[in-house]
């Protein structure tokens, strides 16, 4: 490389040693988040405040909240910060989210603002609870929130069931004779006691008597036959239909 000649250095400058001690280019003030700071509501929105104000000032509120609520505003100071409330010009905060006052009427208005509108789509329950909750709290909110989207009309009309349909109920048949139906389940993992750790429990339908037949946990479908065998069969002979949760 060739020196340098007068148009990549003026004889005047300084070789650079040690000229970049105590800048900084990048101040502190540079990286602050300043996204949010033209963002104005208005429309709906500036509505819900106004409403969220007039129901704070009115006591329209849970009775723990309210208490908090009034040691707030108790305080002469404009923002009085406490460990999970904050009141700002009448907006009570609690965590950095509005709270919103116990009118079904207010919180009925959010929620559609977070679901109904064409913009969100009609999201389901916990997409429109991300949605409310990066505003506004109130106690109960995911319920209230559930209850909603489960009820919208659009959505039942529009949206598809993802699953099988239900099956309708089957009631049982009217039964002939003692120990022609029976019920049979099976109570496992219990403490052991001479070596067995579960019940069989086989119950006549009609007369609700009841065999309890000591087992154990591990036993399979071929021991649990030999058990019927040897405790039901042989004294009340052939049945008809039993009963299960465990599948035909």
């Amino acid at each position: 490389m060739g020196k340098p000649d007068a148009l990549s250095r003026r004889a005047d400058h300084r070789n650079g040693a040690s000229d970049n001690e105590n800048i900084v280019l990048l101040r502190l003030e540079f990286l602050a988040v300043r996204v949010l700071e033209g963002v104005e509501r208005t429309g709906v929105e500036q509505k819900i405040l106004s409403d969220t104000h007039k129901g704070n000032q009115n006591g329209d509120q849970e009775e723990p909240i309210a208490k908090a609520a009034r040691e707030l505003w108790s305080s002469t100071n404009k923002a009085v910060h406490s460990l999970e409330w904050l009141n700002i010009d009448g907006l009570l905060r609690f965590r950095g989210k509005i709270y919103v006052p116990q009118s079904p009427d207010l919180r009925r208005q959010i929620v559609a603002l977070c679901h109904d509108t064409q913009i969100v789509g009609h999201p389901g329950c916990w997409k429109t609870l991300e949605l409310v909750s990066q505003d506004y709290w109130w106690p109960q909110m995911s319920r209230y929130n559930g209850q909603y989207v489960s009820t919208c009309d659009l959505c039942l009309q529009t949206k598809p069931w993802r699953h099988s349909p239900i099956g309708e109920l089957q009631p049982l048949s009217v039964l002939d004779a003692r120990w022609d139906t029976l019920s049979v389940d099976f109570v496992v993992k219990l403490p052991e006691s001479s070596g067995h750790d579960a019940v069989m429990t086989v119950v006549d339908a009609i007369s609700k008597r009841v065999h309890f037949i000591l087992m154990h946990t591990m036993v399979i479908a071929e021991g649990a036959a030999q058990l019927f065998l040897h405790y039901v069969w042989k004294l009340h002979g052939l049945l008809k239909h039993v009963v299960s949760n465990r599948g035909p």
